[in-house]
C-alpha cells in the first residue's frame, strides 16, 4: 500500500469535523512555529524594537486570519453542507472539554505574563532578564498554545470517545 493510499484510507475513516479540527490544529501549529522561530532567531536589537515586534504580531494575526478563511472556504467546498449542520450532544461535550483545557493554558499563560511584567516593572532580577517585551511574548505564546490544546484535545477525545472527564 502506498502512502497516498494509506492517506486516502485514513482520510475516509475520519469524520468531517475531525478533518476540520486537524486543519485548524495544523494552522495553529504553523503559527506557533512561525512566531517562535521569528522570536528565537531575532537579534537583540530587533527584540527591543517595538516596530519589529508590532510587525511580527501583525504578521501572525494576518496569517491566522488568511489561513483560517482559506481553510474554511476549502472545507466548505469539499463538504456536502456539513459545516452548516449543528453539533450533536457528543460533539458539544467534546468541545466543552477542549475549552476547559484551553482555558487552563490561557489562564496560566496570562498569570505568568502578568507575574513577569511585575518583575520587570519593579526591577527584580533586572540584570538577569535580557529579553524586552517578554510578558507580551509569553501571552502571545499562551494564546496560540491554548488554541493548539483546544483543537488537539477535541481530536483526541473525539477519537478515543472518552468524553466525560
Amino acid at each position: 500500500m502506498t502512502r497516498q493510499q494509506k492517506f486516502k484510507e485514513w482520510l475516509d475513516s475520519c469524520s468531517f469535523r475531525e478533518v476540520t479540527l486537524l486543519v485548524d490544529l495544523l494552522i495553529c501549529g504553523y503559527l506557533m512555529f512561525y512566531y517562535l522561530r521569528a522570536v528565537l532567531l531575532a537579534s537583540t536589537e530587533q527584540l527591543s524594537d517595538i516596530t519589529w515586534v508590532s510587525g511580527l504580531l501583525g504578521n501572525v494575526i494576518f496569517y491566522s486570519i488568511v489561513l483560517m478563511i482559506a481553510s474554511y472556504i476549502l472545507l466548505a467546498l469539499a463538504s456536502d453542507k456539513e459545516l452548516e449542520q449543528p453539533m450533536d450532544v457528543r460533539e458539544k461535550q467534546i468541545n466543552l472539554i477542549g475549552y476547559k483545557y484551553s482555558a487552563w493554558i490561557l489562564q496560566i499563560g496570562l498569570a505568568v505574563g502578568i507575574f513577569q511584567y511585575q518583575i520587570e516593572a519593579n526591577q527584580f532580577f533586572a540584570d538577569k532578564i535580557s529579553m524586552p517585551f517578554l510578558p507580551l511574548h509569553i501571552m502571545v505564546v499562551a494564546f496560540i498554545l491554548a488554541e493548539i490544546v483546544f483543537y488537539g484535545v477535541q481530536l483526541i477525545k473525539g477519537r478515543t470517545g472518552a468524553i466525560y472527564d
